[in-house]
Parts: structure tokens; C-alpha cells; sequence
């Protein structure tokens, strides 16, 4: 962000423009929606505002401190140093989502390689039981014979 930016903050608000018809609307009805833009520097030379908001994004509690009037005991201090800033939670639940996807995914992923599996030997099994030799299935097939005589000898053992 360039220099000239840094530690600003901009009020940017709506008005009403009315383009067919008139609409009477009373200006408090709509002139709640404003957006407010922070932008934080590195540093802050001037203590206040930016340097309260660095300390809530960054998870400074004793940045934090120095503008609150609240005793903060100790077993509360000690727990929100283990916070985390603003910026740091926000990331934190893209992680947790990104996992989330990222098993939704996978779970997808497998039962389509589970269902591919299952016809690959459903395939090698019906030809065997067709009465073709392991040999000639392996040709028919284009897999090796191993696979074959692998898939044979199990489906005699769970057969027993």
C-alpha cells in the first residue's frame, strides 16, 4: 500500500439519486449504509486510533491495554495472548474450510476410484467364471496375469 495511504481512515457514504419516478423517502431511511475503509500502516506515529486497531488486528493485548480503562486479570491476559489478530482468524477459517473442502473431495475421489475398481474386477471376474483361463483373460483384458490370479484366488477364498 502506498505510503500516502497508510494510517487513513475514509468515510465513503451513499445518497439517494432518483432515476425514473420520484420516490419521497426520508434521508434517514437510508443514510445508515456507509462504508469505512482503515488503512493501517506498518507503524503508527501517532498514538490513538491506528495504533488501538493495529493492536485489535494484530491480537496485541498490550497495545490493547493502553486505551481500555478495564482491569484485565491475569488468567484473562494469559489466555488472549494466545489469541490471534483479526487478519490471522480470518485465515485460520479459510484453513478449516479449505480442509473441509479438501475432504469433501477426497471422500468423492475415492468412491470413484472404489466404484472403477470394483468394475475392473467385476469385468476379470465374469470372465473367469465365463470359463476363460486366467491366461486368456489376461490377453482379453491387455492386464498382466498376476492381477488375474490375484483377483481369482480371492474371490475363492471369500467363496469358502
Amino acid at each position: 500500500m502506498p505510503k500516502k495511504l497508510q494510517n487513513t481512515l475514509t468515510e465513503y457514504s451513499f445518497s439517494k439519486k432518483d432515476i425514473i419516478g420520484v420516490v419521497d423517502e426520508p434521508e434517514e431511511d437510508y443514510d445508515l449504509l456507509t462504508v469505512i475503509i482503515i488503512r493501517l500502516g506498518k507503524e503508527t506515529e501517532e498514538k490513538g486510533i491506528f495504533d488501538y486497531l493495529k493492536g485489535l488486528f494484530t491480537g496485541d493485548i498490550k497495545r490493547i491495554q493502553r486505551y481500555s480503562h478495564i482491569e484485565w486479570s491475569e488468567p484473562f491476559q494469559e489466555e488472549a495472548s494466545k489469541m490471534t489478530g483479526f487478519g490471522d482468524m480470518i485465515y485460520e477459517r479459510g484453513i478449516q474450510q479449505g480442509i473441509q473442502q479438501g475432504m469433501q473431495q477426497g471422500m468423492q475421489q475415492g468412491m470413484q476410484q472404489g466404484i472403477q475398481q470394483g468394475r475392473h474386477e467385476g469385468m476379470i471376474l465374469g470372465a473367469l467364471m465365463s470359463g476363460k483361463t486366467p491366461e486368456e483373460v489376461s490377453k482379453m483384458l491387455n492386464l498382466p496375469l498376476e492381477e488375474i490370479k490375484k483377483i481369482q484366488e480371492q474371490q475363492m477364498t471369500v467363496n469358502k
